[in-house]
């Protein structure tokens, strides 16, 4: 009777075993599945809640009469808590919007001047804490797990467990909600959306602009791109990592592998001398992009917008989100010849919106002798040959040495835009 009842009582309890193990596997199967997912997809119309009014300020007179709200929404399915400030025209009516990405360690408080000053122009604006990206002990309205991870460039780079691990996550997920946010107010024409940052900023509006596609109706990024493996600051770090974790961050986190989905015009406000976001870098991008893109080299900038590049957002902005205004101007390297003389003669094709004229067209050119940040940029005039082109003639002696170059055109709104970088003979750098 003993060994029949244990026999009887095995038959009972390994089926219940089997559908626990079956439950546990599936569950594990679903957490494994999760954290090797797109983390972004759940977030891409979620509109977050607001958590808390901080303040609300009104300022200025007639037109220009704006209201300045300070508060903090839920993000990331309550998870983080984030500061945001809107700005909008108190007259009544339908705006476009434009958000504002501060740049890594910076927070919105330091795009507040950005963000009235478009609203005074007839915007509804916002910035907001980007989490992982802003900096942790200046920002006391925001918080979540992200503030207690180490500072630096690590938990940005950190899937080992899963992609979810990564703070680049809390980042552009607020950036998502961010957004949708924006479009969801009655006064904000949601067909006319633009974005636009600074540096991990820029990366942000690239990568933002690649996940909502034909939502975004203008973008301009400064400094900020993709492909960090192909030339930037992180190189390091992502070829430190093992293949697989390298390959699923690259896929998810790189804003270059998200430009082919970019749909709305864009333009990458570059530096040629830019510690952290490489020529390689911004060429890679570029190219990346299928439709309507531009873009300009600071010669000799160093991850610093050049003295009129605030103003070019304005135009920009101004051009596709209000229809006022012209479009930037183009610029194309379209002859790269070997004379007999062994110089070089390069034409320069520029094309200008109708009533817009160029100012000075110049070519730059460096030796490559050292790394990017420590190149100088040396300007060669050029002579104008038609309407649209223009000739420069590279020196035999600068040829022979192996020389970097690119055109620069400044027109005569002080709207500057460049052609593609090239290298030793007529290869563009990729």
């Amino acid at each position: 009777m003993i060994e029949q009842y244990n026999s009887q009582k095995q038959i009972i309890i390994m089926p219940a075993i089997s559908r626990c193990l079956c439950v546990v596997l599936l569950f594990a199967f679903i957490q494994s599945a999760k954290a090797n997912s797109d983390p972004f997809k759940p977030y891409l119309k979620r509109v977050p809640l607001v958590v808390k009014i901080i303040s609300e300020v009104n300022s200025g007179t007639g037109t220009s009469a704006i209201t300045t709200r300070k508060f903090t929404f839920a993000s990331r399915d309550g998870r983080d808590t984030v500061y945001a400030i809107m700005a909008f025209p108190q007259q009544s009516g339908i705006y476009p919007g434009i958000m504002f990405l501060h740049g890594g360690g910076s927070k919105a408080e330091d795009m507040l001047h950005r963000v009235e000053d478009y609203a005074r122009e007839g915007y509804v604006t916002m910035a907001f804490d980007m989490p992982g990206i802003c900096n942790s002990t200046t920002t006391p309205n925001s918080s979540g797990a992200w503030k207690s991870k180490p500072g630096g460039e690590t938990p940005r780079f950190d899937i080992a467990s899963s992609v979810e691990n990564s703070t680049l996550v809390d980042a552009e997920v607020a950036g998502l909600q961010a957004f949708n946010y924006l479009t969801s107010q009655k006064n904000v024409d949601d067909k006319n959306i633009g974005i636009t940052g600074f540096s991990w900023g820029g990366y942000s509006t690239t990568m933002l602009a690649g996940l909502l596609g034909n939502r975004i109706k203008a973008a301009y990024a400064v400094f900020g791109c993709g492909f960090y493996d192909q030339g930037s600051f992180w190189m390091k770090i992502i070829s430190a990592l093992p293949s697989k974790e390298r390959n699923t961050w690259l896929k998810y986190f790189d804003a270059g592998r998200r430009a082919g989905h970019i749909k709305a015009p864009y333009f990458l406000d570059a530096a040629s001398n830019d510690t952290y976001f490489w020529p390689e870098a911004v060429t890679n991008t570029l190219a990346a992009i299928p439709g309507n893109k531009n873009h300009l080299w600071g010669p000799n900038y160093n991850h610093r917008q050049m003295p009129n590049g605030g103003n070019m957002q304005h135009l920009y902005f101004n051009y596709y989100l209000k229809g006022i205004g012209k479009p930037f101007g183009e610029a194309s390297i379209v002859t790269d010849k070997l004379q007999q003389d062994s110089s070089k003669k390069i034409v320069i094709k520029v094309d200008m919106p109708v009533g817009v004229a160029p100012d000075s067209v110049l070519l730059y050119y460096c030796e490559r002798n050292t790394t990017w940040q420590l190149r100088k940029w040396i300007p060669i005039e050029s002579k104008k040959n038609t309407d649209q082109l223009y000739d420069v003639i590279i020196p035999a002696e600068l040829v022979k040495k192996g020389i970097d170059y690119y055109g620069y055109i400044t027109d005569d709104r002080k709207v500057a835009v460049s052609t593609a970088m090239y290298y030793q003979s007529t290869q563009a750098i990729h």
